[in-house]
């Protein structure tokens, strides 16, 4: 049985993970097509996952809900906070977002509309200033996700991120909340 809805966009929802998501958790992560774009190279285990569950997934700094379409899990979707610390996180008031879909769910319009969903939240319900994401330069769906939202590029970390045998490019992105506020 699935969780309680935290979340509803407009052809998602997002709802908190449960230990009976973990198989569909583990499968999408070690799964190429996941764990490459999202620049781990770990595999996951069933203690791993349970691991995850209890120290990502519970974690009070951030925000991390399974994307849903119906009681059927498509993917996973997070703000987290800042890269630098909670004590930064709550002085500038910025966080980080991150997703990724089940492989056969790319390309269908989910992911945007988690992202987009989650973005408002950091907003109106967290009274976030900014918000944040970072991706590797091979990632164009991902780029185009983040730009179709009013994200802008921010900044590139040269080679920092080694993907299919080469190094590449890490992209910052970021929204503020009076930009995101002027696109609405």
């Amino acid at each position: 049985m699935p969780g309680p809805v935290f979340l509803r966009g407009d052809s998602v929802t997002l709802r908190p993970a449960e230990e009976e998501d973990l198989a569909f958790i583990r499968r999408c992560m070690n799964d190429p097509r996941v764990w490459r774009p999202a620049l781990d190279v770990n595999p996951m285990n069933r203690e791993q996952g349970t691991e995850f569950l209890e120290r990502v997934v519970s974690d009070e700094d951030g925000v991390q809900c399974l994307v849903c379409d119906g009681d059927e899990p498509l993917g996973f979707v997070s703000l987290t906070g800042s890269r630098y610390g909670p004590d930064e996180t709550s002085r500038s008031r910025s966080a980080e977002l991150a997703y990724w879909l089940a492989p056969e769910r790319h390309g269908q319009g989910y992911g945007s509309d988690a992202a987009a969903r989650m973005v408002r939240y950091a907003f109106e319900d967290r009274n976030l200033r900014r918000v944040g994401a970072r991706l590797g330069s091979f990632n164009d769906a991902s780029a185009a996700l983040l730009e179709s939202l009013g994200f802008e590029h921010e900044g590139t970390l040269r080679e920092a991120a080694w993907f299919r045998g080469e190094y590449h490019d890490v992209l910052r992105y970021g929204l503020l909340r009076e930009d995101w506020r002027d696109r609405r």
